[in-house]
């Protein structure tokens, strides 16, 4: 009789829970369309709009037409209405900008907006600024992300142009004070941005290529200094800058020191690590002109092409952080060939560190060889450091035990200077031979002349 309760009992709190079961519903994240046998499709509006500020694009035209343009290339600047459905995050400690996504009203298909400015082009200084539901229109330019992901380009490179039906222009500069006919000259930009009076919109600034460019690969961008004279005091520093219409630069050869150019973006002051405030135009600045041509010039005759006398930074050589010199050439065919000499572990390498260097280790060679040009003398300025909590200096001169196979060489303070070379090749070697940062010769920049 007790097996036969037993029993029952069993069936019955089975039936209980197959009953349970039928109940429990599908997982929330599953996207279905009748309680978890379908998977949602995405929904797509009519693409509309002429991407204009009275016709702007809605998010499928948008999207249509980014998948259409070349991976990581920027379209030009649009707009873009869309409801927001979800935000991301809003950052307002340093950029003040925004990442979240918009939508096509009652539409699943989703559009990207990352990194993205607020209302009139201005920082975001609360979280609370935006929220999803509102309606917006987004300016700026798109891009296909690694031809995937279509989305605003970042960094402040968009803004909301309309919030909720609330306009607001960001701040316009009267063309006679600033134009592509009328650009701004490098000490008016930087008395712009000292005094606090920098336009928040992008400008046009006019100048002579200082010093010779950095080139980041994975962003085909440049980073070089202007001035108004083409020397290297008073410069302003031409961050991240892109090429013509916003394309990619293919090497730090497309631009050379002593070219005048003009570029358009936002001037601003910047403060680095050290603390050091850096007169800038910020990223993805745009070139206007070269030498008055809207195309690069390479192989011309130019002002760049002759080196003679002028500095050269090691970070113009456009390598990437511990990445060794081995052979570079430089904008005259001059070379410069880095070995590992007498030491068994260590070959030259470029460190980014500081303002970026040459770090010999001892009984590293580094030869410079004009080929049919006799060089008359060399300048190295070495690198130096000091412990912020100590006080402690390095300088990284070898400790004065550098070496020249041709002409005297004699260092003071921080500058060797090799005179009296005559001949098309010489060799500066590190004489050190012990180990440890003080045996090391970084060198942080060149002035090569010829003998005429």
């Amino acid at each position: 009789m007790k097996k036969i309760i037993n029993s029952l009992f069993v069936l019955a709190l089975a039936a209980i829970t197959f009953t349970g079961c039928e109940d429990v519903p599908a997982p929330y994240n599953m996207p279905t369309d009748n309680g978890g046998t379908t998977p949602q499709t995405e929904t797509k509006a009519e693409p509309t709009g002429k991407g204009t500020e009275t016709e702007p694009y809605n998010v499928a035209a948008a999207i249509e037409l980014i998948k259409a343009t070349e991976a990581d290339k920027n379209t030009a600047p649009i707009y873009v209405k869309g409801t927001i459905s979800k935000i991301d995050n809003v950052e307002t400690e340093k950029y003040g900008n925004a990442t979240y996504e918009i939508v096509d009203k009652g539409m699943t298909q989703k559009l990207s907006i990352y990194q993205s400015l607020y209302l009139g082009n201005k920082k975001f200084t609360s979280a609370d600024q935006i929220k999803v539901g509102d309606e917006i229109i987004i300016y700026g330019p798109f891009v296909n992300f690694k031809g995937k992901t279509p989305e605003t380009a970042g960094k402040g490179a968009t803004y909301i142009y309309s919030l909720n039906g609330k306009v607001e222009k960001p701040q316009e500069i009267p063309a006679d004070d600033n134009s592509i006919d009328k650009p701004y000259s490098v000490a008016k930009s930087i008395e712009l941005i000292t005094a606090g009076k920098a336009p928040t919109v992008e400008v046009y600034v006019k100048g002579i290529i200082s010093k010779a460019p950095t080139f980041y690969a994975p962003a085909g961008s440049l980073t070089y200094y202007i001035s108004d004279d083409g020397k290297t005091e008073k410069e302003l520093q031409i961050f991240g800058g892109l090429s013509f219409n916003g394309g990619k630069f293919s090497g730090a050869k497309d631009l050379q020191v002593g070219q005048t150019v003009v570029v358009h973006g936002i001037i601003k002051a910047y403060k680095n690590k050290a603390g050091k405030v850096i007169n800038q135009m910020d990223k993805n600045n745009k070139l206007i002109t070269v030498n008055g041509k809207t195309e690069l010039i390479k192989g011309e005759d130019t002002p760049g092409d002759d080196i003679s006398g002028k500095e050269i930074t090691a970070a113009s050589l456009g390598l990437g952080n511990t990445k060794a010199i081995a052979t570079q050439t430089l904008a005259d065919g001059t070379k410069l060939i880095a070995d590992k000499g007498s030491n068994e572990k260590n070959d030259p390498k470029y460190y980014t560190a500081g303002s970026g260097s040459i770090r010999m280790y001892a009984g590293n060679t580094l030869t410079f060889d004009a080929g049919s040009k006799k060089i008359e003398s060399i300048v190295l300025t070495c690198d130096t450091y000091t412990d912020q909590k100590t006080g402690a200096k390095t300088d990284y001169t070898a400790e004065g035990k550098a070496t020249a196979s041709a002409g005297t060489i004699a260092l003071k303070d921080l500058v060797y200077t090799i005179s009296g070379i005559n001949a098309a090749k010489v060799t500066i070697t590190n004489g050190n031979t012990t180990t440890g940062a003080k045996s090391q010769l970084r060198i942080v920049k060149f002035v090569i002349t010829y003998a005429k």
